[in-house]
């Protein structure tokens, strides 16, 4: 009976993480999103920001799956990510203590019982934003409650003597059982997929006399390692960049646990000293292991944060540029957490930043074709029509990806991010067959030797050059370029577009009264129409990157 209570209480408890965590990201997901983006200008603002949030939404695996989203999309490089891992490694100590101090200094029914139903009545309200707060209430309780009923369950060892002594027959202090106890630690945390669920567990047993303050250091160090399995596998179908930064998280930590077996035994000597009664005690042992867990963290990213380069560098060894394929298919992060969502949002991002290099380039290529023969209009037209139909491919790959996303279950702006990226994906793609319009009338009239009034050249590349920078001004923040966009700068470059095409129809309809060749400026008015609509479907891409940011 005992150990259905235990299997009990650990469901609990990990339904009750899952539910604080998830809640606290769909309240505050967006902002750490942007914090996450703008605070890692150096490796010492990474740190922070990686304690920040790991501290705030207690999960360093949510910390770092959306690290790596980041860099995935390329709003964070390799160097930023690491200060950022170091930070998240701190802050998912915090959990350690939450535990120790909360779960077993206090009658936790006293904590438990209040924030459930202090959060119970809102969890049926009408507003998102008032479930998501019952969400991280109710999570807190049902976490604690969970924890209770491990506590309760875990029978006391020092009352059974035949456990105690196979326990005794591993030195307490021997070097070699140290790896075996880390290895224990790092598959826990891959089967829990949790490391502050194993760090609770850890401590739980530790509380009851299933281990001593050794062992359960040594587990907690594998436990340091085995967070990073999530990352990793978010991480797996990225750029190389996503994986380099991944590969970083899982070296960084091994190196910290490999130093700490060192000098293993006078650290634990260390804490023993700092911390206030006997580590032999179990009612101690919770604080202890806290304080270990912190500490390790803390000098280990003292002692790395000069190397963070020489960690890159080991990083991109690892990874190397050539393997890197740019597929043509989304890669879901695939679980439904809210660290998942955002992730799979910021994925969606990069995406839509890689869709309007590619438009933007087949612009540039339309310009050029102004100039053109007709043999070189003929390899440019066919060139963007294979990037016309790489577009459709990407527009339906983003669309199946979203679709996906929200089946899921996504928070109030996540709903929004996802329709405007709907939007975005397909006025992207007009553009890309506006493009293809275009060259399609260049090569028409070429082949039709139809006349253009003598300064139409001039007069449409200007004309393209002022749609060009519109297109460049959307797909810059898209990819990350920029961090600053207004809908008013947008709104003035459309109007600047609107204003120049009706000067140019002006002038074409002056020149046909003249006697100028009438299918040439029927093509030239033409190729002005399909310029001024990409204008508009850059300002509609611009309402959706505003409603986004708002």
């Amino acid at each position: 009976m005992r150990i259905v209570e235990l299997f009990g209480g650990l469901g609990l408890f990990l339904y009750g993480m899952h539910l604080f965590s998830d809640s606290v990201q769909r309240r505050a997901g967006k902002r750490m999103r942007k914090i996450m983006g703008i605070l890692t200008t150096n490796r010492f603002a990474g740190v922070l920001t990686g304690i920040g949030a790991t501290a705030v939404i207690q999960s360093s695996s949510a910390t770092t799956v959306l690290l790596v989203s980041l860099v995935n999309a390329g709003l964070v490089n390799l160097t930023q990510a690491i200060g950022v891992i170091m930070g998240a490694n701190i802050g998912t100590t915090f959990t350690g203590w939450i535990v120790s101090i909360v779960g077993f200094q206090f009658r936790i029914s006293a904590v438990a019982l209040p924030a459930i139903a202090i959060g119970l009545p809102f969890f049926f309200h009408k507003k998102t934003k008032y479930r998501e707060i019952a969400g991280i209430l109710i999570g807190f309780g049902i976490t604690f409650l969970g924890l209770h009923i491990m506590k309760e369950s875990v029978p006391d060892l020092r009352d059974n003597a035949e456990v105690l002594a196979f326990l005794a027959r591993f030195p307490e202090r021997s070097l070699w059982v140290y790896p075996l106890f880390v290895i224990i630690g790092a598959l826990l945390t891959i089967i829990v997929q949790s490391s502050s669920a194993a760090m609770t567990i850890t401590i739980t047993m530790a509380f009851q006399g299933w281990i001593n303050f050794p062992i359960a250091a040594a587990i907690v160090l594998g436990e340091n390692i085995g967070t990073t399995i999530t990352a990793y596998l978010a991480s797996l179908g990225m750029t190389v960049h996503a994986k380099r930064a991944a590969r970083a998280h899982l070296l960084f930590n091994i190196i910290g646990v490999c130093w700490m077996l060192l000098f293993m035994n006078p650290f634990l000597r260390l804490i023993d000293f700092i911390i206030p009664g006997e580590a032999t005690n179990p009612n101690h042992m919770p604080l202890h292991l806290a304080a270990f867990h912190t500490v390790f963290n803390i000098l280990n990213t003292i002692l790395l944060i000069g190397f963070v380069q020489q960690i890159a560098n080991i990083a991109r060894r690892w990874v190397p540029d050539e393997i890197e394929e740019q597929a043509r298919k989304l890669v879901l992060v695939n679980s439904q957490t809210a660290e998942d969502v955002e992730s799979n949002l910021i994925t969606v991002q990069a995406e839509l930043g890689r869709m309007g290099e590619i438009v933007y380039n087949m612009s540039m290529w339309d310009l050029h074709a102004l100039g053109e023969d007709k043999d070189a209009l003929q390899d440019t037209r066919k060139k963007i029509r294979q990037f016309e139909e790489m577009t459709d491919s990407i527009q339906q790959n983003i669309n199946h990806f979203l679709t996906i996303c929200m089946a899921r279950g996504v928070s109030d702006d996540q709903a929004l991010r996802i329709r405007a990226m709907y939007r975005i994906a397909h006025e992207l793609e007009k553009v890309g067959d506006a493009c293809k319009r275009i060259i399609d009338l260049l090569t028409k009239r070429a082949d039709k030797d139809w006349d253009f009034h003598q300064d139409a050249q001039e007069e449409l590349t200007h004309y393209q050059k002022h749609v060009l920078d519109f297109l460049k001004y959307n797909c810059d923040y898209l990819r990350g370029q920029t961090k600053r966009f207004s809908l008013e700068t947008a709104g003035e470059m459309e109007g600047n577009i609107n204003k120049q095409r009706n000067k140019l129809r002006k002038n074409a309809r002056k020149m046909l009264s003249g006697g100028a060749d009438v299918k040439g400026e029927m093509v030239y008015l033409d190729l002005v129409r399909h310029l001024e609509q990409i204008g508009d479907f850059c300002y509609n891409i611009a309402e959706e990157i505003t409603a986004i940011n708002e």
